[in-house]
């Protein structure tokens, strides 16, 4: 768990929705409802923890603060449209708390547990509500399983895995490249994979990385094999190797050129990874694009 996962967040600038990748875990909620109470307390503004003095927090504590809202599975395990709209007793619904003035707080705060076991009709609904955000409102979502979640809502979210990583060394008996394996695991359910969907993949992440290589690289190779029907599988790819050129760690190798993105300075590498999410944005909204020109257009970053 980490437990400082507060630096991850820009508390000047906190924004409209979060994906908080966490086990279900009395840890994990403490470290959340502490970042909470933060957005909603009414003291210590210069301050990156709540004052716990004033009525926003000790309403918090009492679990009686009207601007606030917390969803839970029903009992058959899922999280259905009428949970989000308060079609029952056991909560006001999302829109109706969004869409008050807040009463005692300056913001307001939507709290959706196990965000995985939303139903496609609840997710339908809450990306509505994410596409046009209220003032001053905040929709923290909590999942271990985040794969299960609309490619078009996650989007939308800014991610922090607040959990090590569950990474996985082989499959089937089969050594997992670490990067491709921190890949399957924030984007595929390992449990339910098969061996011929590992493999499939496996050979994508491998033809992908050697389109990547600086002996090899080719612009228009890639404008040609990466237009296909796995292009945000590829963009994902790019993306590891992107962070991990970032953390310096082909810097410790010997083979400092070995792929493409090692001959960015920081800042292009930065610039290049916001033109990948703006592409695969528009990928999982279903915006019709000219992929080639898209891909053309990000990879004139590499010189």
């Amino acid at each position: 768990m980490k437990a400082d996962f507060f630096k991850e967040l820009n508390l000047n600038n906190i924004s409209h929705a979060y994906l908080f990748e966490c086990k279900d875990s009395n840890e994990s909620h403490k470290l959340i409802d502490n970042f909470i109470k933060k957005i909603l307390c009414t003291s210590n503004k210069e301050k990156p923890i709540f004052c716990d003095e004033c009525k926003s927090c000790k309403s918090f504590n009492g679990n009686s603060n009207p601007d606030y809202l917390e969803i839970f599975p029903d009992d058959k395990d899922k999280i259905g449209i009428g949970s989000l709209r308060g079609d029952s007793d056991k909560n006001r619904g999302i829109i109706n708390v969004l869409n008050e003035t807040s009463l005692i707080s300056n913001a307001k705060v939507i709290k959706i547990n196990c965000a995985e076991k939303l139903n496609d009709e609840a997710q339908n609904y809450l990306l509505k509500i994410l596409e046009e955000p209220p003032k001053n409102s905040h929709i923290i979502m909590l999942s271990s399983r985040p794969f299960k979640l609309k490619k078009t809502i996650l989007s939308r979210l800014v991610k922090i895995n607040i959990q090590e990583t569950g990474l996985i060394n082989e499959f089937n008996g089969i050594k997992i490249d670490p990067l491709f394996s921190e890949i399957l695991y924030r984007e595929y359910d390992l449990d339910a994979m098969s061996e011929k969907e590992f493999n499939f993949l496996s050979d994508l992440f491998k033809n992908t990385i050697e389109s990547l290589d600086n002996f090899n690289f080719s612009k228009e190779r890639i404008l040609d094999t990466w237009n296909d029907d796995y292009l945000n599988f590829r963009l994902n790819v790019l993306k590891q190797n992107i962070f991990q050129t970032i953390l310096g760690k082909f810097k410790k190798t010997n083979n400092k050129n070995l792929v493409i993105t090692s001959s960015l300075n920081e800042e292009r590498l930065f610039l290049f990874l916001e033109e990948i999410i703006s592409l695969q944005a528009l990928l999982a909204n279903k915006v019709p694009i000219n992929k080639k020109v898209q891909l053309d257009a990000i990879f004139d970053f590499i010189q």
